[in-house]
């Protein structure tokens, strides 16, 4: 090969054609790029010039990438020179520069550049291929080693410094989610963009309204409001996204379901979803939910965090839009048969010329089972209606006895019923581990057997395990009151702007109810929202006649 023969004879001369290489990092300080790169390159020519059998022909830099890193654009120039046969020799300030991963550069050093004849120098290290002895093969392994060491340790420090940072609620992205944008007094702290917050918001309602996310995504598309992505840049960000990488412009399904899920918009922030394992891997993995940073109350909230929740569910339930309507029915996802679980379905029956509707248990309807427990539409429409009405009313009028109690004495009242929670959840702590405990003495006296042992013990476990969550629950609402005596009426107020409604819309239902059950004798159970603060009020109530 040509490239073999210019190797010998400049060899044999002792004269090398030399391709200089300088990088900076990130790693390397805060000092000004061009006086770093032109340091490097100031030491190199000096060194040059005292050597008149070396030539500089070229020259290579990387500007702020790793050590750890050899996928580096100057850095493969200089492979592509070594292996073309342009150059003979490579010249760096130290060895730090070539890189900073042991393994990888030393593969370099005593295999790539002295398979294509090439000598390397390193000047600061004193390192010089043509006149390495037995102990620099020694020395530079070791320099290796502790150019790694260094890039471990720096590692560390970054990943501990971002693990405090993003703790204390410092928001570390490159770039923010739609309807924020970074403080100018402190890029680590978000402040709320409010023309893209008002899009945040009415997202939000049209969900809670029966709107599909599809649906959401073709009215904003219909109103010509930019997506996320193209807002961003008509603003002069210069946005990037790893969730890039469709040709498809506008807003999405998907774009909206992001939205309708990220905790963000309640003031929490959740961060270091996304990592790689250690300095060496460079891919990144999504990281399991107990190793993300979340901090609650960390910035101001776009949406309030009872309708997050109930969106939440409106999310996780199967909603089918009605043939006939623009948005789902005003009862879809609550109804379910309290026999089978399954939810009911809406089923048409044609008398004459009209149609009338019923719901009907889906196990039922799909002839695997169970009863029909079928009712009318309209007429359980109506039921719900009624119940919910004088559920409201209950709810505002205990509110109005509780904000005329004294605000101690309410705080007193609501610690003490706690208290007697607490006491009888204990007991029952105790009863179970005591019967626990005795399985053991009528396995011995074969009263039961080893089957009938193992799944009484485990039967034990779980409720003793649920008995203890529960009191746990509890102590936290013991404390939370006694650090905040102040009762959160938000939940009220849920329910307060329905009281005058004539009809159910989708709206009402999806912030007051959780689930309705339908008996076969047309008979319905509702489970509303907030059953616990509803309880908590009737025991305040109830101890207030007493």
């Amino acid at each position: 090969m040509v490239a073999d023969t210019i190797f010998h004879s400049k060899s044999d001369l002792n004269l090398y054609d030399a391709m200089a290489y300088y990088r900076l990092s990130k790693e390397d300080g805060e000092g000004e790029v061009s006086d770093s790169i032109s340091n490097q390159r100031k030491l190199i020519h000096a060194y040059i010039e005292n050597h008149p059998n070396i030539t500089l022909i070229e020259e290579a830099y990387d500007d702020g990438y790793t050590g750890t890193n050899f996928d580096r654009p100057g850095f493969q120039a200089v492979i592509e020179a070594v292996k073309s046969g342009r150059v003979n020799c490579v010249i760096v300030k130290d060895l730090s520069r070539l890189g900073r991963e042991y393994i990888e550069t030393g593969k370099y050093l005593e295999m790539i550049f002295p398979s294509f004849g090439v000598r390397f120098i390193a000047i600061n290290d004193d390192i010089d291929s043509e006149k390495t002895t037995t102990g620099e093969d020694i020395i530079i392994p070791i320099k290796n080693i502790m150019n790694e060491s260094y890039c471990r340790e720096l590692s560390k420090k970054l990943r501990n410094q971002f693990r405090i940072q993003r703790s204390k609620g410092e928001y570390l992205g490159a770039f923010v989610c739609f309807g924020y944008h970074k403080s100018l007094e402190d890029k680590h702290k978000l402040v709320i963009d409010e023309y893209a917050a008002e899009i945040v918001r009415s997202i939000f309602s049209m969900k809670i309204k029966g709107y599909s996310q599809a649906q959401i995504a073709n009215f904003l598309n219909k109103e010509q409001i930019l997506p996320p992505a193209e807002y961003k840049k008509s603003i002069g960000l210069k946005y990037q996204s790893g969730f890039q990488g469709t040709s498809q412009t506008g807003w999405r399904a998907v774009t909206v379901s992001r939205i309708l899920k990220n905790r963000i918009y309640i003031g929490t922030l959740v961060q270091g979803k996304r990592g790689t394992p250690n300095y060496k891997i460079k891919k990144m993995r999504v990281r399991d939910e107990n190793e993300w940073v979340i901090v609650e109350h960390n910035h101001p909230p776009i949406i309030d965090p009872l309708i997050f929740s109930t969106v939440q569910k409106l999310m996780e339930r199967d909603t089918r839009r009605s043939p006939y309507r623009n948005t789902v029915l005003p009862l879809a996802g609550t109804l379910f048969c309290p026999d089978c679980h399954r939810a009911m379905q809406l089923r048409n029956v044609k008398r004459g010329n009209r149609k009338y509707y019923y719901y009907v248990c889906a196990t039922y309807k799909n002839g695997k089972g169970c009863s029909s427990h079928s009712i009318e539409q309209n007429k359980l429409e109506n039921i719900v209606l009624r119940t919910v009405i004088n559920q409201i009313q209950m709810i505002v009028e205990m509110d109005q006895l509780i904000q005329k109690m004294d605000a101690q004495m309410a705080v007193n009242f609501r610690v003490k019923g706690l208290d007697l929670k607490i006491a009888k959840k204990n007991d029952d702590l105790d009863s179970l581990k005591e019967y626990r405990a005795k399985l053991y003495e009528a396995l011995i006296e074969d009263l039961i057997d080893h089957d009938e042992y193992n799944k009484m013990r485990q039967k034990y476990t779980i409720q003793i395990q649920e008995t203890e969550e529960t009191i746990c629950k509890l102590n936290a609402q013991r404390e939370s009151i006694l650090l905040k005596p102040d009762m959160d009426r938000n939940w009220v107020l849920q329910f307060a702007k329905y009281q005058n409604m004539q009809e159910l819309s989708r709206e009402s239902v999806v912030t007051m109810i959780d689930r309705i059950y339908v008996y076969g004798d047309s008979r319905i159970k509702i489970d509303f929202n907030y059953r616990d603060e509803i309880v908590r009020y009737q025991d305040l109530v109830k101890q207030e006649v007493i």
